[in-house]
């Protein structure tokens, strides 16, 4: 059965806060929902939580910091293409694919952070990734994301966008019936605009570094499953109407 489309109407989308695990999650994810919202005059807030950097360990040429600065130009482009350039950015360039375990200090901070990133910005609605997305980076970027919400003592409506869910997840990943609900987005009208921002993430989706043979590499199947005229996004139940 097909999910009947959400409404914009239906969530308070003023001021939107996204959490991008890595540079490029911003664009797979939700690029389609942040294209639509800045026609309406949606202020936004990015905060991308890891540096991008393990993508092409493997490369002579690319060192992480090369590659890590890299991929932030990167995502201003793709937001820029996203019509959204007079954004919030904040690059908290945590360890791709390493990030700190829960409960240590270097976590504390990045959740003090991120809690004063909410506090200065009082989003309406939060972004995040889904919390069992088949990804290290993408679960604790989910919990990094929702221990700075608590400690903010914010309000923030909040939608849980999938990008490895569908492709990796196993049973116990997917979201339970007393869990979550879906919620479909319409963002045909600005598909191009999303595939525009996917294609900035150089590093990800061609081979401009092309001297790491067990280098990631986003492929066309994986784009092709996620810049489609939908975006679904998973609501909690207790947050649900």
């Amino acid at each position: 059965m097909l999910n009947k489309l959400a409404s914009l109407a239906a969530f308070p989308h003023k001021r939107v806060l996204v959490v991008a695990p890595h540079p490029d999650d911003e664009s797979l994810g939700c690029g389609g929902l942040v294209a639509t919202l800045a026609l309406t005059g949606t202020a936004f807030c990015f905060v991308f939580v890891t540096d991008g950097g393990a993508s092409h360990v493997g490369s002579p040429t690319w060192s992480r910091e090369r590659l890590a600065a890299r991929r932030r130009d990167e995502a201003v482009e793709a937001l820029r293409r996203l019509t959204v350039e007079d954004a919030d950015i904040t690059f908290l360039a945590l360890p791709d694919s390493a990030m700190p375990v829960r409960g240590s200090p270097e976590w504390d901070k990045s959740v003090a952070q991120v809690a004063g990133i909410i506090t200065e910005f009082n989003p309406a609605l939060a972004l995040l990734p889904w919390r069992r997305d088949p990804h290290c980076d993408h679960r604790a970027s989910w919990r990094l994301a929702k221990d700075g919400l608590k400690l903010a003592d914010a309000h923030a409506k909040t939608l849980e966008y999938p990008i490895w869910l569908d492709e990796f997840g196993e049973e116990k990943d997917r979201p339970r019936d007393d869990e979550a609900r879906p919620v479909v987005f319409d963002v045909a009208a600005v598909l191009e605009a999303k595939r525009a921002a996917i294609a900035a993430h150089l590093t990800q989706t061609t081979a401009l570094i092309d001297d790491d043979p067990n280098g990631f590499r986003l492929t066309k199947g994986v784009i092709e499953r996620l810049a489609t005229p939908t975006e679904t996004y998973w609501q909690a139940i207790d947050e649900a109407d």
